[in-house]
């Protein structure tokens, strides 16, 4: 159950909260904290709420305006209680009084039009901008990237994307290596941007970029070591996410998931020689298909681009390395609503 606080005005612990008019008084969720714009935010929201409702309740004519037009009235009254009333006269004062009252409360509702504007909540939104509003984007937007990285190898974030350079070798007589670089990139879609599917499908089909290349070196034959094997292959991975709750924390619940290995793969063995190999350029991920009924609505839909370079290195001096560096670039994309 969540806890509650209750705040006066007169309350030094918190500053935001000493802005509070009219009541003075709140009662908030310690459970969920809110940041001091926010707090000044619903403050000042409430307060124009409260202002609007004291202007709603005004009455349309002053204390003062009430008191002349019922001496008018009663001007009126005597007029008609004459036994020779004036007909012209009646008329005159009738017409004198109406067109009063009518300025009267035309200049106060002008006034509180004003004052409404004054104190408006939110502000509708120009004309011209109705025509210029973005549609919504169903994109999964960018969160967060981590890479790792290989012995002797180093990476670096750049303006143009994630670089990574060096690479791992064997050193050892009768050394063996198994070992990888890359990167997980992780995406987030809100639920206020959840797309909508007739068949209630979508497919999830990103793609990254992949630029430099990799040179690879593998021994001779030996007698004691065996085969000379440089190996470097892409791994791929796209996984579909919810987070849930568990007793030790958030938990992924995987919706959808596809992995494996690329076409692009480059093996040395008892060559005695070196290779380069170009990285793939365009690359598109493994997509996968998810339904809209597995995705818990009100929580946000995550997606995890992982792009990796699994190497295996056999007899000393094999190697893989950067040559001259490896680029990775990841990017947006939105899912698309199958018929």
């Amino acid at each position: 159950m969540a806890t509650l606080a209750r705040v006066n005005e007169e309350s030094a612990e918190n500053p935001v909260r000493t802005s509070l008019q009219h009541t003075g008084l709140v009662i908030e969720n310690v459970s969920h904290r809110l940041t001091k714009e926010v707090s000044e935010a619903l403050v000042n929201r409430n307060t124009a709420h409260v202002d609007l409702l004291a202007i709603e309740h005004e009455t349309d004519l002053t204390p003062e305006m009430r008191r002349q037009l019922s001496e008018q009235r009663r001007q009126t009254a005597r007029t008609m209680s004459g036994s020779d009333v004036n007909f012209d006269r009646l008329n005159a004062e009738l017409r004198d009084v109406a067109m009063k009252r009518s300025d009267q409360v035309s200049a106060v509702l002008k006034e509180r039009i004003r004052r409404r504007e004054l104190v408006a909540i939110a502000k509708p939104p120009k004309w011209s901008d109705l025509y210029t509003l973005a549609p919504v984007d169903h994109s999964f937007w960018w969160a967060q990237t981590q890479p790792h990285v290989a012995p002797s190898t180093t990476a670096d974030f750049r303006d143009d994307g994630l670089h990574f350079w060096g690479g791992p070798k064997v050193n050892n007589y009768d050394g063996e290596m198994r070992t990888s670089f890359g990167s997980v990139a992780s995406f987030a879609l809100q639920p206020a941007r959840f797309p909508t599917s007739p068949s209630g499908v979508f497919l999830s089909s990103p793609h990254v970029e992949l630029f430099g290349g990799v040179v690879a070196f593998a021994p001779d034959w030996d007698l004691i070591q065996g085969n000379g094997i440089a190996q470097c292959e892409l791994f791929l991975r796209q996984t579909i996410f919810q987070w849930g709750f568990g007793s030790a924390g958030p938990v992924a619940l995987t919706i959808a998931e596809a992995k494996g290995y690329d076409s692009w793969r480059l093996y040395l063995k008892n060559t005695g020689y070196s290779r380069h190999a170009d990285m793939p350029g365009f690359k598109l991920i493994p997509p996968v298909t998810y339904n809209q009924g597995q995705v818990i609505s009100t929580a946000e839909l995550w997606a995890e681009i992982e792009v990796r370079l699994d190497i295996y290195l056999n007899c000393t001096g094999a190697l893989v390395w950067c040559d001259p560096d490896v680029l990775v670039r990841t990017f947006q994309w939105a899912a698309t609503p199958l018929p």
